[in-house]
């Protein structure tokens, strides 16, 4: 018999074709709702971002917007110009801009800090998002960006006189200028090497290297010497003080890329704020047990009974007593002032860590002598040596000088004869005369950038400024 199919009856296996085609029509219905909506997210996301980088952009323009009046490259909202862009600090300064298709704006705050540093704390605002920023301020001295600075005539001569200069770290370009004079640099001898690429250097650790560390430095990536010159400065050569160009300088093998001459005097050095360091020693009582230990052995009870690092001269030249006649003497810490000069002995060494020397009148390391002043990396803007008021810094032949920070004297810096000097900052003298001499020595100087946030310096008024900031970081 033959079977007749029913009418109006689906068979079998188009139920399942049209089960699997709504299977598939559901897959597809889902996928494109999840795409759908993972999209619709991932467009939300990018637009918080855009707004988010925006705001962001707006609190940057805030701080340059800030750096540009206080550099007094640009003229204070309330119309001041100049210098006195310095001395601006808004509450609430607010400016509109617009951040690429976003109306957006910058809300400005500054304020004074510790140790002369200016906080600027900018809000920026776009697409309803709003980013803060603060800044860590600094308006040092525009002498402060040269690693090798003298205000009158800088004096090398005599072999094995060695010079480098070279960044510490990785700063990029820095330093801009290696060497800088108000009246010129005098080769008293033309026997003398100037970031010789074949000269390697035994350096000491800096403040952010692990303690310990003895580093041979070669000179490779360093370059020759950019040198700045004051109008009317000159380059001089021999005991009779010849003029002499820069290509004959090459010539004789003194390493110099170029010289800049502008077209007025350097800018004057900043003053040292003598009250600000005796302040900051006044309340150091880290050297207490020394003060005691070297009071008790010498017989002396004011100086065993002293609680601060602010010395004269008679109380500091007891420590040094005291240092010299132990077997392992102790390193002084902080910063330490004293209200006369210094003379270290020959062939004693003296360490201060995390600190400073300040001294008001003449330092002098003796013949075979050492001083080493060493900074970690919260105490890396503090000073090495400043000698204040009227005072030199005398490195005796055979001596050593080892500091991290700036060393600054209000007179001349003589490093003598088979002298080694390793300096992790600046090296700036004052002099009006002669600034800086060097016979026979080695001088090292990796220049590091956070001489430019030095503490308890006053640039004139009418004195440029640059603005340095220290530390950048978003706020909540």
């Amino acid at each position: 018999m033959m079977l007749r199919r029913l009418p109006g009856r689906v068979p079998s296996d188009a139920g399942m074709a049209l089960l699997v085609v709504l299977v598939i029509l559901l897959a597809v219905g889902s996928s494109s709702s999840s795409f759908i909506w993972f999209m619709n997210q991932q467009q939300a996301r990018a637009g918080t971002r855009y707004r988010a980088a925006a705001a962001m952009a707006a609190a940057e323009a805030g701080v340059h917007r800030a750096l540009s009046v206080l550099e007094g490259a640009a003229p204070a909202p309330d119309g001041r110009t100049g210098t006195d862009g310095r001395t601006w600090r808004p509450a609430g300064y607010t400016e509109r801009m617009v951040v690429g298709t976003l109306d957006g704006w910058f809300t400005l705050t500054l304020s004074d800090a510790e140790g002369g540093a200016i906080l600027v704390t900018s809000v920026g605002h776009a697409g309803g998002v709003s980013r803060r920023l603060r800044a860590r301020v600094f308006l040092p001295s525009p002498t402060l960006l040269v690693a090798l600075y003298g205000a009158s005539t800088i004096r090398v001569e005599k072999a094995p006189t060695a010079i480098v200069v070279r960044p510490y770290g990785n700063p990029g370009d820095r330093p801009w200028i290696h060497m800088a004079a108000g009246r010129g640099i005098w080769f008293a001898t033309a026997d003398v090497s100037l970031n010789d690429p074949a000269v390697i250097v035994d350096a000491g650790p800096g403040p952010v290297d692990p303690p310990g560390t003895l580093l041979s430095t070669r000179l490779d990536a360093a370059g020759p010497l950019r040198v700045l010159l004051a109008r009317d400065a000159q380059l001089l050569i021999g005991a009779d003080r010849r003029r002499v160009e820069i290509e004959q300088l090459r010539e004789g093998g003194i390493h110099i890329e170029n010289i800049v001459v502008r077209d007025h005097a350097l800018p004057t050095l900043p003053e040292v704020d003598t009250a600000f360091y005796q302040a900051l020693a006044g309340a150091n009582a880290t050297n207490v047990a020394l003060n005691e230990a070297a009071g008790t052995f010498l017989g002396d009870a004011d100086l065993a009974r002293k609680r601060d690092s602010l010395y004269t001269t008679a109380e500091f030249q007891q420590l040094l007593a005291y240092l010299k006649a132990v077997e392992s003497p102790p390193a002084m810490h902080g910063v330490i002032y004293v209200t006369g000069g210094v003379a270290i002995g020959d062939g004693q060494h003296i360490k201060i860590a995390d600190g400073s020397l300040v001294t008001e009148g003449t330092l002098v390391i003796g013949q075979g002598a050492g001083l080493d002043v060493t900074h970690s990396v919260t105490t890396r803007t503090l000073p090495g040596v400043v000698v204040a008021r009227e005072g030199a810094l005398v490195v005796s032949a055979g001596a050593r000088l080892r500091a991290h920070g700036l060393v600054y004297a209000s007179r001349v810096i003589d490093f003598g004869e088979d002298a080694v000097v390793d300096i992790v900052g600046a090296i700036a003298g004052a002099d009006r005369g002669l600034s800086i001499r060097t016979l026979a020595a080695t001088l090292l100087v990796r220049y590091d950038p956070a001489v430019l946030g030095t503490p308890g310096l006053r640039v004139p008024p009418d004195s440029p400024v640059v603005a340095w900031i220290a530390l950048w970081e978003e706020l909540p």
